[in-house]
């Protein structure tokens, strides 16, 4: 139950640079406190926690929170908000650079734009967890969500679905942030999975290699990872995928085979 009305402080400017947009509607901020399925137990890491208008309520149903703000007038702000909380830690600097050895039952956050494809690319290496709940621009959106063949399905989406399940929870119109964006937001959920038996890196340098023209047949474009033509067609053959198609039509499963296989084949000899 939400027990603090939501009171915002524009006195200080949000921060383009920051990408900072505050969310003032009460209703979707109670839309994701309940989509976050708290029960009081949970390690908490809130990304970028602004004037604490989410902050305020993780702290009274979980156990623990990690705030992270980049901004240093918002941590005035989030220190004087949460001073009645013994179980809030506010850290005041860049999430990208921001590191811990502490299990996290939930990353929360909402993320801007130009940090999403970093932090999300590489959002199972910085620090260990099992769910996020990301506000996301819708763009990102569709990105993590794409299906093989389209134009939105590239190589955030694979490194994404590398070890995550992803679910679109909802949207959020433009209109529910301050000052007002140029697009509208989703609510993404992104439920950890165990790492796949081919190392990540070494799926990543395949699937970008296969994204690097999206023009190209595989046969072509995969030649920069050491291997001549006629092996490449082999391989892509053994495993039942035409050598003329193009990487953007190759599903997650198809993209860990044929980096299995090329793994085999490199390092093998």
């Amino acid at each position: 139950m939400v027990s603090e009305r939501l009171e915002y402080i524009y006195s200080i400017k949000p921060r383009k640079s920051l990408g900072q947009h505050y969310l003032r509607d009460k209703s979707i901020l109670k839309k994701i406190i309940d989509s976050l399925n708290l029960t009081g137990k949970e390690v908490i890491l809130e990304i970028g926690s602004g004037h604490g208008e989410l902050s305020f309520f993780l702290a009274q149903k979980s156990r623990e929170v990690w705030a992270v703000e980049i901004d240093p007038s918002s941590i005035y702000l989030l220190k004087e908000r949460l001073r009645d909380f013994n179980n809030v830690n506010i850290i005041h600097g860049d999430i990208l650079k921001f590191q811990s050895d502490r299990f996290f039952d939930l990353i929360v956050g909402n993320i801007p734009y130009y940090i999403s494809g970093i932090l999300l690319g590489n959002l199972s290496e910085r620090w260990n967890y099992k769910r996020a709940v990301f506000t996301l621009q819708r763009e990102v959106g569709k990105r993590l969500t794409a299906k093989p063949g389209t134009k939105d399905y590239g190589v955030l989406t694979l490194a994404v679905w590398y070890n995550h399940r992803v679910k679109i929870l909802f949207d959020i119109p433009k209109e529910c942030f301050y000052p007002v964006p140029k697009v509208d937001s989703v609510v993404v959920e992104l439920e950890k999975t165990e790492n796949k038996d081919i190392e990540k890196d070494f799926f990543m340098k395949v699937v970008k290699s296969a994204f690097s023209s999206r023009r190209k047949m595989l046969k072509n474009v995969l030649l920069d990872l050491g291997l001549e033509r006629e092996k490449i067609i082999e391989i892509l053959q053994s495993l039942g995928i035409d050598p003329r198609r193009r990487g953007e039509t190759l599903s997650l499963e198809e993209f860990l085979s044929l980096s299995r296989r090329i793994y085999e084949t490199i390092f093998s000899g």
